[in-house]
Order: C-alpha cells, then structure tokens, then sequence
C-alpha cells in the first residue's frame, strides 16, 4: 500500500511539473542560476588557494658563500640549518652549478663571455637556497642566517618577501569571494520565493483535485506528497543541467589558468573530478532540502488540511 501511495505522488507530481512546464522551466532556470553561482564561488576558492601556494612556493632565501669556503664547510653549515623547525627544505648549489647558471642567463652578452674566459677560477661560490615550512617561518630563519658566527663565510644573502603579493591576492580573492557568496545568497532566495510560488500555482491550480481527495479521506502526506516531489525534480533537473554545462566551463577555463598558475601542478577538471561527491552530491542534497522546506511552508500557509 505504501509502495503504491509512494508511486502514485511521483506519478502525479511528474504529471504536474508536464502541466505546468513553462513556470516548472522557469523554476529549474532560477536553481541553475544559484547552483552556477555555487559553483563559481568553489571556482575561485580553488584557483585562489593555488595562486597563494604558487606564490609561497616561490618564496626562498639564498644565501651565496665566499668562493675560498670550502664544500665540507658549507654542508656542516647546511646541517646546523636543516635543523631548524622552521626550515622545510634546503637545496646546495655547487660553484660549477653556479657558474653554468650564470652563463646561461648571460649567454646573449658578449662582454660577460669574453670576461668569463679570461678568468682562471671560478669566482662563485657555493649557494643554499633555504625554503621554509611557512610564510610566518622565514624571519626567525633570517635571525638564524644573521648570526655573526657565519659572517665570515657569507657573501650575500637575498630574500625576495612575496608577503605583500599574497596579501593582495587575497583581498582580491576575499572580495570576489564575497561577492560570489552574495550572489549565491541572493539566487538561493529566489530559488526558495520561485518554488514557494510554485507549489502555491499548483495548489491553486489543483483545488478541485484537492476537495476530493479530502472528501474521500486522503490523509495530509497523500497530499502534500506531489507537490514536494515536484520541487524536487526540479532541483534535480537543475543539478543535471549545471553537471553538464560545469564541466565544458572548466575545460575553456583550464588552458588560461594553466598559464596563469605556471609550475603548479593544478587542474580544475581533476579538482571537480576528486571533489564530484561533496560538490555536487553537497548541492543536490541542498537544493532537495531548500525545495522540500519552501514547498511544505507553501503548503502549510495556503492549503487547509
């Protein structure tokens, strides 16, 4: 009996959605136009969080030894370092590996070239570039660097501070988020007022329908259940539909955002693709909530049972 009372309010609330279909399109448009707002906003969250691991990636201090410090000195040195918490990573240059370098970035000045074949040494020495576990890392990590114990084996130090950059970056993205959270929002009370007045139109539409069923004893689930089904398949409908215009989306995206995030190893398409459940999953869930709680306020404020 449940079995058949269950089918029969999917039956009719399919039948209702097909009377209805203009106002039934319109109410899938308005849930697409909030779900794709969703989606921009976890859009911009990705792309945000892997600007700023770009940029902290790019972050290092390196500091260039005395060509007359020998390679035995400048590992002990690595070593002491190495053990610092606030150290993640540290890469020794050789002189050799210094000087290929700097023939490379020079290869098109004829003068340097010429200067460099003259000499009868190396005149570089060793360099360790010091990355650290964090951002707020890398001050105590220049205290360390500082010590008057390695004045005399050090001849420059540089630190290129991308802190300024990131900031900026995420005021940007803040603001972007914000906006993208308003609009969602605002797309979200819309979605909520269409199918608020959806159900009512078919409430209305249905009255006749309805005073039967309440003359021949339909219980208040029998009735309500159509109307709630209905909201339903609209926002699944609509979840489909945003499933199938995402993905294109992200593909156009992808190549830009490939240059635009060079040397990161980020995808949207995999990002989407790794995340699909809680995204999407997190969004149908959602929308079928808002829709069935605006479609039993409806119901409860304009149909008497």
């Amino acid at each position: 009996m449940f079995l058949l009372t269950f089918g029969r309010s999917i039956l009719f609330a399919f039948q209702s959605f097909w009377r209805n279909i203009w106002l039934s399109l319109a109410t899938v448009f308005i849930i697409c136009l909030a779900l794709l707002s969703i989606n921009f906003l976890i859009i911009i969250n990705a792309i945000s969080d892997s600007a700023i691991v770009a940029v902290q990636n790019r972050v290092d201090i390196s500091v260039y030894f005395k060509p007359a410090v020998r390679e035995a000195k400048v590992e002990e040195v690595k070593n002491q370092w190495e053990g610092l918490p606030q150290v993640k990573n540290i890469i020794y240059k050789s002189p050799e590996e210094n000087l290929n370098d700097f023939k490379a970035r020079h290869q098109n000045d004829a003068s340097i070239q010429e200067t460099l074949k003259e000499l009868e040494g190396n005149p570089l020495g060793a360099t360790l570039v010091i990355q650290a576990k964090n951002l707020q890392s890398y001050p105590e990590i220049l205290k360390a660097v500082d010590n008057p114990a390695y004045a005399d084996l050090i001849e420059e130090k540089s630190y290129d501070d991308h802190q300024l950059i990131i900031n900026r970056l995420n005021a940007i993205t803040g603001s972007v988020k914000k906006g993208a959270l308003i609009i969602s929002l605002i797309f979200a009370i819309i979605s909520i007022l269409i199918v608020f007045n959806t159900v009512r139109i078919a409430i209305f539409t249905h009255q006749n329908e309805i005073s039967i069923m309440k003359l021949v004893g339909a219980n208040n689930w029998l009735i309500r259940a159509p109307f709630i089904w209905e909201s339903i398949i609209a926002g699944v409908i609509a979840c489909v539909v945003i499933l199938a215009v995402i993905y294109p989306l992200l593909s156009i995206i992808q190549p830009y955002l490939a240059k635009f995030l060079q040397g990161v190893d980020f995808n949207l398409v995999s990002y989407f693709n790794h995340n699909i459940i809680w995204i999407f999953g997190g969004q149908l869930i959602g929308i079928i909530v808002i829709n069935f709680f605006s479609s039993m306020l409806a119901i409860g404020k304009y149909l008497k049972v």
